[in-house]
């Protein structure tokens, strides 16, 4: 039987906005890194108030975004002579876990597809290498690599959509080759958002290609939810629990969910495939003071775990 999830809160270095999660009620903060870490992470001690790192129980550091909300992906930072960058996130990680005293995650994007992962070896040894000489000096820092989108859209850019390789089992697959030589320090992330986006949009794609097949497709070309949760079965480390709505960019990105039975679908994947991982709520918000989202987004959670309690299914 499943004990009760975990639940964390993601939360940027805004003293108000981490009390507000903390008044929303959660177990844990997943710190949501912004571009100005990216130049105050070599002083990050003494740049930020210290009291963001010690108010409330740090569980989790997701490598922080450039401007316009550009990702920081493995296959681009990993790729640079210096790590520098990389590696305060690992610091940051390794100064909370002296802090609480317990191991913190770091979550960053990966798009790159297997086939790339694999034959861009010099990337790979690189990659390798620093991640052998990180996970020895921070020795409570491990690392999950998230799923993403199939394609950057940009609506305010002139341009077309950049399509991603790596969207679904090329995660799955990288995961279990760094996990063969990191053991279980390197994870995954499922995040519902980025999954259910590229089932919508991989749906599509596939249905208006004649030359593939239309009935009985093989595995490979299934991007269901239950696919996803299958695939991440056993190596997922944190799920990143949040919907979309229209075309799930800005605005509509990361929203909560509306529909209990929709939510309640994905707990029932999550006990099916004996998932005992957290959840970061990684709601948006009109006002990031006032968590009117995160907190109906929790409510609806603990219903539906209190109903499966009573039910016989779950665990205290």
């Amino acid at each position: 039987m499943n004990r009760r999830i975990r639940i964390y809160a993601k939360a940027s270095f805004v003293p108000e906005e981490i009390r507000e999660k903390i008044n929303c009620g959660c177990d844990g903060l997943e710190y949501n890194l912004r571009e100005d870490f990216i130049k105050n992470g070599d002083c990050f001690e003494t740049c930020y108030p210290k009291e963001i790192f010690t108010m409330y129980n740090v569980e989790v550091v997701h490598v922080p975004f450039y401007a316009q909300g550009l990702v920081m992906n493995m296959e681009h930072v990993f790729q640079h002579k210096d790590p520098g960058p990389i590696r305060n996130v690992f610091r940051l990680a390794q100064y909370c876990a002296d802090i609480w005293q317990h191991r913190i995650l770091v979550v960053i994007h990966s798009s790159l597809s297997y086939f790339d992962f694999i034959e861009y070896e010099l990337f790979r040894s690189h990659l390798v290498g620093v991640l052998r000489q990180f996970f020895a000096d921070f020795p409570m820092v491990d690392l999950a690599i998230e799923n993403v989108v199939p394609m950057e859209y940009k609506p305010d850019r002139k341009e077309s959509p950049r399509l991603c390789n790596g969207t679904f089992t090329d995660l799955t697959d990288m995961v279990r080759w760094l996990r063969e030589r990191f053991g279980e320090r390197i994870g995954s992330v499922l995040d519902i958002c980025h999954a259910a986006m590229t089932e919508k949009y991989m749906t599509a794609l596939l249905a208006a290609a004649d030359f593939l097949p239309q009935e009985e497709c093989p595995d490979e070309l299934d991007y269901s939810m239950d696919h996803f949760f299958r695939a991440h079965q056993g190596i997922c480390k944190l799920i990143h629990f949040n919907d979309f709505i229209g075309n799930g960019y800005l605005q509509n990105h990361g929203t909560p969910f509306r529909d209990p039975k929709k939510a309640g679908d994905l707990l029932e994947m999550y006990r099916k495939y004996n998932y005992d991982c957290p959840m970061t709520l990684e709601i948006q918000e009109e006002n990031y003071k006032n968590c009117i989202n995160y907190r109906q987004t929790r409510a609806m959670l603990e219903t539906l775990q209190e109903s499966r309690y009573h039910s016989g299914t779950i665990e205290k």
